[in-house]
């Protein structure tokens, strides 16, 4: 990541980027939880500690770090890799890099990764979604029609249609 910034975000009042724009992130402390309103953008890389949900729209023109779950919103766009704990990636996102989700990982419709996606649970993935290569721990669950170019060997897949 050489000459790349990156956010970290720890608490809604500590940012490392004078470019980045914090009224469209609101911040719950009893769930430790970052809500970014929708057609929101960043420029840099963002590292979030805590959970957190984005609205529609959204774009992150590097990479997405959450260390806890992510909900990404409906036509978002990622254009480096993500990483989570738990993530659920909302209908017509477009990644432009890899997932790697530590435990269960859930594709809604026509969600597009450029390249692999990787969990250490159960993955779910909805009809229209494209993706290179696909790895889950335990189990990758396919919905109808989608375009996988390559499975690692041993994964328990179950395939059934809509």
């Amino acid at each position: 990541m050489r000459g790349q910034r990156i956010i970290y975000v720890l608490s809604t009042s500590s940012y490392t980027s004078d470019k980045m724009k914090t009224e469209f992130i609101k911040y719950h402390p009893g769930s430790n939880t970052y809500i970014i309103q929708k057609k929101a953008y960043f420029e840099d890389s963002v590292l979030l500690k805590g959970n957190l949900i984005v609205g529609a729209g959204c774009n992150f023109w590097q990479e997405l770090r959450v260390e806890g779950d992510l909900e990404l919103g409906k036509n978002s766009l990622v254009k480096g890799h993500v990483q989570a704990h738990n993530a659920l990636i909302g209908p017509h996102c477009e990644i432009n890099g890899d997932v790697q989700v530590d435990k269960d990982l859930t594709l809604m419709n026509n969600v597009n990764i450029a390249g692999s996606a990787t969990c250490g649970g159960q993955m779910l993935v909805r009809p229209g979604c494209s993706m290179g290569f696909v790895k889950a721990e335990k189990v990758l669950e396919l919905v109808g029609k989608v375009n996988i170019k390559d499975v690692e060997a041993g994964t328990k897949v179950i395939v059934r249609s809509e």
